[in-house]
């Protein structure tokens, strides 16, 4: 399964992180804060193509994860 990922260091004012890494699809990135996955729409929302903004920004020191997983079990592409 490919994985690429971004870290960040909420500073309690940030709502917006960017995306560094490419994707095919919103669904294969997931949220977390502090080690727990968030939910698009209720915690999170995606402002633009490569930045998630969080409904509340997240607080001072809080760790965010943006990870990309790719489901590999039905692939969109199949090169030979």
């Amino acid at each position: 399964m490919a994985t690429t990922q971004n870290t960040y260091t909420g500073n309690g004012t940030n709502k917006l992180f960017s995306i560094t890494f490419p994707y095919l699809d919103t669904a294969d990135i997931d949220v977390y804060l502090n080690g727990v996955l968030q939910t698009v729409t209720t915690q999170y929302s995606f402002a633009n193509a490569t930045t998630v903004e969080f409904v509340v920004a997240p607080t001072a020191g809080a760790a965010v994860l943006l990870n990309r997983n790719t489901d590999d079990t039905a692939l969109q592409a199949t090169f030979f």
